[in-house]
């Protein structure tokens, strides 16, 4: 698309390149005439984008279909850019497949492609899937086939927190993730939260939004977005397993369930509240990802952190140092912030009427040790009063 052997300025057309024709030589010309070939603010140029487009193999498409599909994508996002659409069908059950590859320098103003949004495009694509009745997965909405009967889909993934390659790469550059944000907001309410009324107010005081997904869903989910920002939206198991709604109200079941002290609670919530007003992403992440430690290793004191950490030291080997290592890092920044009281003394279970003899209280274990006599004679000195 747009190269030099189709017409010139015509950007809606895709066809065919002739046989030969080096469309890798000639993205390699355009940059270089464009002055985009070199390094940017000190960091090498990035040449190209190359996207890969994998249909579900239940839809059987053929390779003409993955070819039009992978051209009306690419004539809607990089009109104005030089793209070649490799096809293949090199895997093992033979399904066809795009490689799309976008040269990094626009025709019309010769600047360099910019993607700030990856997301926005993985999203399009599903909804031209959508309208060409094929399968598709949206981040909020996971649509069942009106032709199919109803059934309940297994999860988008099964990995307790999913973190997908676009965030890792935002995260490398330093960049803004605003699934990362959602994604430490959620944490910290769920850790807090014994209900879900709690879950739902902990996450409005960190400014998050929940609804529920459409009814037409294979999966019933919350669908999380940030207050001031309403687009911005992702559904719970589109995070990890962990954030789905049905997960959620499992944990909210179990009595057991990891859950800190009122009073850590109090200083987790004000703490994730003041980072979010400050708007200091980095530590809001430090926070969430301390919480999900201490809820992995089920530690709701510094104590319960001092000796798990022990343990692992005194095993002694490679792997278990960097555990404790990390968990020891963890254990410093609970302990400066005061997330986590220094110890958490448990109550004495009752005993039952059936069990042993309950602990009297100090009158009883008086009286239980005095004798017949003496209690006979104390009967007498109060009726004589």
């Amino acid at each position: 698309m747009n190269f030099a052997w189709q017409e010139e300025h015509v950007f809606e057309d895709i066809a065919a390149a002739p046989v030969g024709f080096d469309w890798a030589a000639s993205m390699d010309a355009t940059r270089h005439a464009c002055g985009n070939d070199t390094p940017y603010r000190g960091k090498p140029a990035r040449t190209f984008k190359h996207f890969v487009l994998s249909p579900d193999p239940q839809d059987g498409l053929s390779t003409g279909q993955v070819a039009e599909l992978a051209g009306f994508w690419a004539l809607k996002h990089f009109a104005d850019f030089e793209v070649a659409i490799v096809l293949h069908d090199d895997n093992e059950n033979r399904i066809p497949h795009a490689h799309i590859v976008v040269n990094n320098t626009n025709l019309v103003t010769e600047r360099r492609l910019q993607t700030p949004d990856p997301l926005e495009l993985n999203r399009s694509l599903q909804e031209l899937a959508e309208e060409r009745g094929l399968r598709f997965m949206r981040d909020e909405i996971v649509r069942e086939c009106e032709e199919g009967p109803a059934r309940k889909k297994t999860p988008a993934t099964m990995q307790k927190t999913y973190i997908r390659r676009a965030e890792k790469e935002i995260a490398s550059e330093g960049g803004y993730s605003w699934v990362s944000d959602i994604r430490s907001r959620v944490t910290v309410a769920k850790a807090l939260a014994r209900n879900e009324d709690e879950f739902m107010a902990v996450l409005a005081t960190l400014e998050v939004d929940v609804s529920q997904n459409s009814e037409k869903s294979w999966r019933r989910d919350w669908i999380y977005s940030l207050a001031d920002h309403p687009t911005w939206r992702i559904g719970g198991e589109k995070l990890g397993l962990s954030f789905g709604q049905e997960a959620l109200r499992r944990r909210f079941g179990r009595i057991a369930a990891w859950r800190p002290t009122p009073a850590a609670s109090r200083e987790v919530l004000s703490h994730a509240a003041e980072a979010i007003g400050l708007n200091d992403l980095a530590e809001l992440g430090r926070l969430s990802a301390a919480i999900e430690t201490c809820m992995a290793v089920n530690a709701h004191s510094i104590a319960d952190l001092d000796r798990r950490i022990a343990r692992l030291e005194s095993h002694g080997e490679g792997d278990s140092r960097e555990r404790a290592s990390s968990l020891r890092e963890v254990r410093e920044y609970v302990a400066q912030n005061r997330l986590l009281p220094k110890t958490v003394q448990t109550r004495r279970p009752k005993e039952e009427k059936s069990g042993e003899t309950p602990v009297k209280r100090k009158g009883e274990e008086r009286r239980s040790r005095e004798t017949p006599a003496r209690q006979t004679w104390q009967r007498d000195r109060r009726e004589e009063r």
